[in-house]
C-alpha cells in the first residue's frame, strides 16, 4: 500500500481518510481483528485529539485567536482540527467561504450558486443551482465540491438542487419597420 504521507507538502487530508477506510475495510473481513481495530482507532483518536486541544489552548494563549486561524488555514492542520472539532471558524460559516471560493473559481457562471442549508447531523451540504448560465454541468458541481472539501474536510456529501427555469422572455418592439411609433 502507497503511503499518503509522501512528504510534508504532499500529505493529502482526503488520501489519509481513504487510506484508513481502506485498512479497516480489510479489518473487517475478520470479525476480531475488525474490533481490535476499531478499538485501537478510537484509542488513538481520543490521544490524538487531546494532544491537538492542549496546541490549540497553548497557541491561544501564546499568540491568541490570529496564531490559531493562521494554524487552521493550512489544508492538513485544518483537517485534523475539523476531525477533532477544534477549528476556529464555526462549519457553516467555513462552507460560506468554501461557496465564495467556488463563485470565485467559476467567474460568470459562480453566480447562481447559493447555499440552501448545512446539516451538521448528516454532514450534508445543500446548494441551489440557479438556472442557465451553465450552473447545471457537472464542472460546476465539481468546483464547488472541491472548495467545500478543501475548507470543510468534514462534509460527508454536498447535494444539489436545481433551479426550474422561469418562462421564456419575449422581445417587444415598437412596431414593424417603417410604422411611425403612436404619438409621433
Amino acid at each position: 500500500m502507497v503511503s499518503p504521507f509522501a512528504d510534508e507538502e504532499g500529505t493529502d487530508p482526503g488520501a489519509v481518510a481513504a487510506t484508513i477506510a481502506e485498512l479497516l475495510d480489510e479489518l473487517a473481513e475478520e470479525p476480531a481483528a475488525r474490533e481490535v481495530g476499531e478499538d485501537l482507532v478510537r484509542v488513538l483518536m481520543q490521544f490524538y485529539g487531546a494532544g491537538l486541544d492542549r496546541i490549540v489552548s497553548i497557541a491561544r494563549l501564546g499568540g491568541g485567536d490570529a496564531l490559531v486561524h493562521r494554524l487552521a488555514a493550512d489544508p492538513l492542520v485544518a483537517a485534523l482540527l475539523a476531525l477533532h472539532d477544534l477549528h476556529p471558524v464555526e462549519l457553516p460559516v467555513r462552507v460560506g467561504h468554501a461557496l465564495d471560493t467556488a463563485r470565485r473559481r467559476l467567474g460568470s457562471h459562480g453566480g447562481g450558486v447559493a447555499l440552501d442549508r448545512v446539516d451538521t447531523h448528516t454532514g450534508t451540504v445543500h446548494v441551489t443551482l440557479a438556472a442557465g448560465c451553465g450552473s447545471s454541468s457537472e464542472t460546476v458541481r465539481d468546483v464547488v465540491r472541491t472548495a467545500v472539501t478543501e475548507l470543510a474536510p468534514e462534509i460527508a456529501a454536498v447535494e444539489f438542487t436545481s433551479e426550474e427555469p422561469g418562462p421564456t422572455l419575449l422581445q417587444i418592439g415598437l412596431g414593424p419597420p417603417g410604422v411611425p411609433a403612436a404619438g409621433s
